[in-house]
């Protein structure tokens, strides 16, 4: 194969190399540097194959990188992300083994984190949580250890947050009240033994 081109991008700070074939690939400085690249040279079958092999595993290295810069990510959202990014599932693995030793990528600081973000907003009742952890790839253990640190009457008080929020849906409210309001935490991740005593306590306002 001929490198027929080399033309830098500078907003992707990256090599676009095209061949005779038609085929294109884009390099690093480093690559570029690493295999003397330079119009004209032939480049033998194996040896683009390889060069074309460092130079994914570097792009997917440099993603994984900078979707970790926004924020955590779990083992299975990153995963699945350079997936989507057009990566090999193999190549995103072995990404992910890379982000776990470098210290970069851990699913147990994510899950911590990731819970305490969503007790932060108090939006959410126990199952919605679950639900939410769950999709990120957390497991089921560690989502249950986290939801038991949670005390009785702190779900208490996040459901009556949640149902000031609704207060005025509540004062229109033409039906059975109990059943308004079961209906909202219900839908909020929250099962009647969280929320029995919240949901008395509007019962009674009915009455």
């Amino acid at each position: 194969m001929i490198l027929q081109s080399l033309k830098y991008q500078k907003r992707r700070k990256v090599w676009l190399l095209t061949f005779d074939t038609g085929e294109t690939l884009s390099v690093s400085d480093e690559l570029k540097t690493k295999y003397g690249l330079h119009p004209a040279i032939n480049i033998g079958e194996d040896r683009y194959l390889t060069l074309k092999n460092e130079a994914e595993r570097q792009s997917a290295f440099e993603k994984a990188i900078e979707l970790l810069s926004y924020r955590e990510h779990s083992s299975y959202e990153l995963k699945t992300k350079l997936i989507q990014k057009g990566f090999s599932a193999s190549l995103a693995q072995d990404i992910l083994r890379q982000m776990i030793a470098k210290g970069y990528l851990d699913d147990e600081r994510f899950a911590t984190l990731y819970f305490r973000e969503l007790m932060r907003q108090r939006k959410y009742g126990p199952l919605m949580i679950r639900k939410k952890m769950m999709e990120k790839g957390v497991e089921g253990t560690v989502i249950d250890g986290k939801l038991n640190t949670v005390p009785a009457d702190e779900w208490e008080q996040i459901a009556r947050e949640i149902l000031h929020k609704k207060r005025q849906k509540l004062r229109r409210n033409s039906g059975n009240l109990r059943e308004t309001v079961l209906g909202i935490l219900t839908r909020k991740g929250f099962s009647y033994g969280n929320v029995q005593n919240v949901v008395n306590e509007y019962e009674e306002m009915e009455e």
